[in-house]
């Protein structure tokens, strides 16, 4: 019996797609969590709209999800909807900073005037994750996603 590689999916906006920072966080990330199988989007869909059509497929078959903000620390709404979902289907949850992973442990949207599709928010971190506990379902998946007021 063969078993499934971890698969992550790797969050980001796609203003950083092809940048050197995605670059160093994907490098970041291969290092933290070396046998998982790294699912970006930037590699995978040439649009918005075949993303939006794949995505619940997608979403089923992930052990979790790493969000990293662009570099202004935005993300977008498609960032967005991709952390919601996750949360939603109780799939592990980080955000990658500095080389680390965090814990999420809110969202707060910019003002309409500083909006725009690919500048929708920023995460509110916690605690820093160990990564060998991130995907075994320790303190991310424990600790219940809040809203912030």
């Amino acid at each position: 019996m063969t078993t499934r590689k971890l698969r992550l999916y790797v969050a980001h906006p796609m203003i950083t797609y092809g940048t050197a920072w995605e670059h160093e966080c994907h490098a970041a990330l291969q290092g933290l969590l070396p046998d998982v199988e790294l699912y970006d989007p930037a590699r995978r869909y040439s649009s918005s709209a075949i993303w939006r059509r794949a995505w619940p497929r997608v979403l089923e078959t992930l052990s979790g999800l790493v969000v990293f903000a662009s570099f202004d620390g935005t993300i977008g709404a498609g960032c967005m909807r991709e952390v919601l979902d996750a949360i939603t289907w109780g799939i592990p949850v980080a955000c990658l900073k500095e080389g680390m992973l965090h814990e999420i442990e809110g969202l707060q949207f910019l003002m309409p005037h500083q909006f725009t599709p690919w500048r929708a928010g920023r995460l509110v971190l916690g605690d820093q994750i160990d990564a060998a506990e991130f995907l075994l379902g320790g303190q991310v998946a424990a600790r219940p996603f809040q809203s912030i007021p």
